[in-house]
């Protein structure tokens, strides 16, 4: 029986020594050992774990170390993951999120603003970095990854940045300020363009801690 086995010492963890992946699937990396019924699962400070079986969501954890059977994992048993592999590699997907500030990520306007003055339209372009966290694992999980099927750090990073750059867009846009004070003082509004673009992430268990503009210019 699975509950009367000697379960090996094998066990799975994830640590970014880059501290720049806020989502990673277990088993992505060769080294990464198999996701087998008993091993164990060391969750660290700072993270979430989650297990999808199929399209659905089973079990979600947060700082602990669980042995992977189903009386810590009871979703996960209730949809046959350990009936049908009692003794081998599971049929689900594990994730690892991190819920520790991800600093310094790169963004920059597609489309530039436009600024009316003096009876003229200026196209203003941007790009500077942004800091953010997930603040919230649940609404992380249901909005980000499920509803909008972004599965991995790379695709979240985008989403995030067009998120900025939408806001400064919308933002100098709306304000009416003189071309030259967007150009030659961008981190004024920094904070301004912060609060549009958090704005626009309500329920997606994300926030902006920094949103910085280090430069604009007006295209030729």
């Amino acid at each position: 029986m699975l509950f009367g086995r000697r379960y090996d010492n094998r066990e799975i963890s994830f640590q970014d020594n880059d501290r720049g992946l806020v989502l990673y699937r277990y088993g992505s990396s060769p080294e990464d050992v198999p996701l087998t019924a008993g091993t164990m699962i060391r969750v660290a400070a700072g993270q979430h774990i989650f297990i999808m079986k199929g399209n659905e969501l089973t079990d979600v954890w947060d700082q602990g170390v669980y042995r992977l059977i189903p009386e810590m994992f009871p979703r996960l048993a209730d949809t046959g993951a350990f009936r049908n592999h009692p003794y081998g590699p599971l049929d689900a997907e594990l994730y690892f999120i991190s819920t520790e500030p991800i600093t310094e990520r790169k963004w920059a306007t597609r489309t530039p603003a436009l600024v009316q003055e003096a009876g003229r339209v200026y196209r203003v372009r941007a790009y500077g970095t942004h800091d953010f966290h997930v603040h919230d694992v649940i609404g992380f999980i249901l909005d980000v990854f499920i509803d909008r099927g972004l599965k991995n750090t790379y695709e979240v990073l985008g989403f995030l940045a067009t998120r900025v750059a939408g806001a400064f867009t919308a933002t100098v846009s709306e304000m009416g300020l003189p071309v030259l004070e967007v150009i030659n003082h961008p981190g004024e509004i920094s904070d301004l363009v912060k609060d549009k673009a958090n704005r626009s992430l309500v329920g997606t268990g994300i926030e902006f801690i920094n949103v910085l503009i280090e430069g604009s210019s007006l295209p030729d």
